[in-house]
């Protein structure tokens, strides 16, 4: 009986099916009305007739853009539409269902254009009415002043619209109920508003669920903003969203950006921009290991949006009280708050010329250990010559570090932590040289003019009617574009004065860069130049830090240019010569321990032992890795001390080995002090040699999520660099242990082995009987 149930134990456990479940399907309520048009939504040069249907329920519809009800129109026929018209229905049968209300919108013999086309339904009287009217002034304005106070267009109140969103071939990509309000500061003066629309699950849906911005942005959001571009109301309606395209690949939060045409109720109402709205749901969308519940944000000085402000005064008690020309409190502060972050922040701002950032701050964290401040770009319309054609020449460096501004728009408070950060000459060699290396890339005045004239050519065929409908000047917007253009090609040669003026930076002096095949140079951990000649200008008295970077299959050769180690991957060096020419040249190189030596298992989310990843050493030999390098993307670089891995053995790379151990407590061979976190949705790492031969490289991309999740390659010896080799997998992982995938595979192949066995035995069995019946005369020949 024991062996018996050893068997049956056996057979589970080997057994493929025995972990499958069955799920069942359950129904909650009876379903709504379904309620057909029997034409969607849509473009159509010419009439239309549209007929609504929903057995056995009496139909009701509106064409005003009101949400329709038992008290709406009630359909008897089809309905005939000569003009463009947003069609709403809802249903309710006998038996007391309903269906949900739907909206369509037939543009009926409209322009043609290359953009997207919003489609917003709401009650006439929301907006039109001349006591309530969000559009209007309404009975408490104050006229005779300029801001208008009292007037309709300051509420904030919210309502019930119809949306619909029509990508560029026509197609309804997005069609729900949804929140409306007005939106934005001093913008809602202009006659063209800035709306907010917010999905809520009381209208349709909780998530307006569309890749509005392409396939490379979010999918899904609770609130989107159609902004009127703000201050750059009638001027060239992109002047924001070309200043944080500019910054596209730097590490700030900002929004993203798309014009297209808006219609409300069937009438035109102009271009907008699509921008996200800067909230924590914008926040956890951009960073999906936050918790949207979980943060501390603040805009302005001590204006809490959520969370709590204790952590951010904290860290202002200690810069009040401290001097950061101490290395030791700088340290210190770069665990309160993402410096580099802030860097970027402040130096956009400042090219920008951005004479409203004093006011337009937003910044947050996380609510976690180690959580740290970052800030977020937004509401950049002051800058790039909003106010005259000369501004490019204004010392935005010195508005920013002003220690006795007015109260508006540069107070003491708003450029403390900058003057505080500036203590330190760490903080402004880094600032110094990484400002210079943007005005030479970034902010160069052919890359700014290329961005420019694409906006440009893109608004161009479709701007005439958005000028037409708010009744804006054409000569206005050129005149505009010209001093965009302008602010482009002179602001860059007037910032480096401006630099040198602040700082001792010395002359100024040319380096020109170039690479062969096969690698690419860092400069400053920022500029990236590869299989390219770059020219970028510095300042003598700021040196600059170069490092080669190998490509899969080279290793650095030689430097030309300078007096360098032929192997020596990273120098310091003065730019004492009016124009010094640096040049990297890369050989084909195959590294000894490629496909041996691997990254094998990548944890970028887990809340008990924090970022960690696992090397394997498929290969017989015990491998040094003592100057080896782990980097990634952004040019963070991890440099291995004294380690070994020994052969088919593991090592793991921990960001905090003290909370991994205390995770793992079987762990060995785990280095700590990993200097950068692993991105929890796209990652790109490579692993270098001490002669900075790309040994191994992997790239990811993994879904969003909230629970703790590793990345694991499925076999050690399949290539890890084609993301069909990777398994995603939710849990805390395997560390110093074969990936899940491996072992179950060697228990299927035991288990192949042990059926194939089985087999055997079965038909050596069934020979044997055969053969002892034969004997027995009991088969016949």
């Amino acid at each position: 009986m024991k062996k018996a149930a050893f068997f049956i134990l056996l057979l589970l456990l080997f057994n493929p099916l025995w972990a499958q479940k069955k799920s069942a399907e359950t129904s909650e309520g009876a379903p709504p009305v379904e309620l057909n048009f029997s034409l969607e939504g849509g473009f159509y040069p010419n009439d239309v007739v549209v007929e609504l249907s929903a057995p056995g329920a009496t139909v009701y519809y509106t064409i005003d853009g009101s949400t329709p009800s038992r008290n709406s129109q009630r359909y008897n026929r089809p309905l005939h539409l000569k003009e463009t018209t947003v069609l709403q229905a809802v249903a309710y049968h006998s038996d007391g269902r309903e269906s949900f209300v739907l909206g369509h919108t037939y543009f009926i013999g409209e322009p043609r254009t290359d953009f997207a086309v919003v489609s917003i339904g709401i009650s006439p009287s929301v907006l039109f009415h001349p006591r309530s009217g969000l559009f209007m002034l309404g009975n408490n304005v104050v006229d005779t002043l300029w801001k208008k106070p009292g007037a309709n267009f300051w509420s904030r109140s919210e309502f019930p619209a119809s949306v619909e969103f029509f990508e560029t071939d026509g197609r309804c990509a997005y069609r729900d109920q949804s929140g409306f309000r007005l939106f934005g500061g001093m913008s809602r003066l202009f006659p063209q508003k800035s709306i907010a629309l917010v999905a809520r699950s009381r209208y349709g849906d909780s998530r307006i669920r569309h890749k509005v911005f392409g396939k490379e942005g979010l999918d899904k959001f609770k609130f989107l903003v159609l902004r009127n571009s703000g201050s750059d109301f009638g001027k060239t309606h992109f002047r924001d969203a070309l200043m944080t395209g500019l910054v596209d690949d730097w590490d700030i939060d900002k929004q993203d950006y798309r014009p297209v045409h808006v219609y409300i109720n069937g009438q035109y109402w102009g271009i907008y921009n699509i921008r996200e709205k800067v909230n924590r749901f914008f926040i956890a969308g951009h960073h999906p290991e936050v918790d949207n519940d979980s943060i501390d944000l603040v805009e302005h000085r001590y204006t809490r949006k959520r969370g709590s402000l204790r952590h951010y005064l904290s860290l202002l008690s200690f810069l009040e009280k401290n001097s950061l020309a101490d290395p030791a409190n700088y340290a210190y502060v770069q665990t309160q708050m993402d410096v580099q972050n802030f860097m970027d922040y402040q130096i956009a701002q400042i090219y920008f010329d951005n004479q409203d950032a004093g006011g337009n701050i937003k910044f947050w964290r996380p609510q976690k250990p180690g959580g740290r401040w970052r800030w977020i770009l937004y509401d950049t319309d002051w800058g790039f010559g909003l106010h005259g054609r000369d501004t490019y020449k204004h010392n935005s460096l010195a508005f920013h570090t002003d220690p006795d501004g007015p109260s508006w728009p540069n107070p003491p408070w708003s450029t403390f932590l900058l003057r505080k950060l500036l203590e330190n000459k760490e903080f402004e060699k880094a600032f110094v040289n990484r400002f210079a290396g943007y005005l030479s890339t970034s902010f160069r005045e052919e890359t700014v003019l290329n961005r420019i004239d694409s906006m440009y050519r893109n608004l161009l065929p479709e701007i005439p009617r958005h000028l037409s409908r708010w009744n804006l000047s054409r000569n206005k917007w050129e005149e505009e574009v010209a001093i965009v253009r302008e602010f482009a090609q002179e602001r860059p040669a007037y910032v480096r004065m401006h630099l040198m003026g602040q700082f001792n930076t010395g002359p100024q002096r040319r380096l020109i860069v170039s690479t062969s095949p096969g690698g690419r140079i860092l400069i400053n951990d920022r500029i990236s130049v590869s299989n390219d000649t770059v020219e970028l200008v510095y300042f003598e008295n700021f040196p600059v830090t170069i490092r080669a970077v190998a490509h899969h299959g080279y290793q650095l050769s030689s430097w030309e240019g300078i007096e360098a180690n032929e192997t020596q991957r990273e120098f310091t060096f003065t730019l004492d010569k009016a124009t010094t020419r640096l040049h990297a040249r890369f050989d084909e190189f195959v590294h000894p321990m490629e496909g041996k030596l691997v990254i094998n298992e990548i944890c970028p989310r887990n809340g008990k032992a924090g970022d960690w990843l696992e090397l394997f050493n498929a290969s017989r030999n015990r491998v040094s890795l003592k100057g080896w390098t782990l980097g990634d993307l952004k040019s963070n670089e991890f440099v291995f001390p004294e380690a070994y891995i020994g052969p088919n053995d593991y090592l793991v790379l921990a960001r905090d080995s003290a909370k991994f151990v205390q995770a793992y407590p079987g762990a060995y061979n785990v280095l700590n002090g990993l200097n950068f976190g692993l991105n929890k949705r796209k990652e790109s790492l490579a692993l270098y040699s001490i002669l900075g031969a790309m040994v191994d490289s992997i790239a990811y991309v993994a879904p969003p999520t909230d629970t703790s999740f590793t990345l694991n390659l499925l076999l050690p010896y399949l290539d890890n660099s084609d993301p069909d080799n990777w398994e995603f997998r939710y849990g805390d992982g395997s560390p110093n242990a074969a990936n899940p995938y491996y072992v179950e595979s060697r228990v299927r192949n035991v288990q192949a082995q042990w059926m194939q066995m089985g087999l055997a035995a079965g038909v050596l069995l069934l020979s044997l009987i055969l053969l002892a019946l034969r004997q027995r005369g009991l088969l016949g020949t």
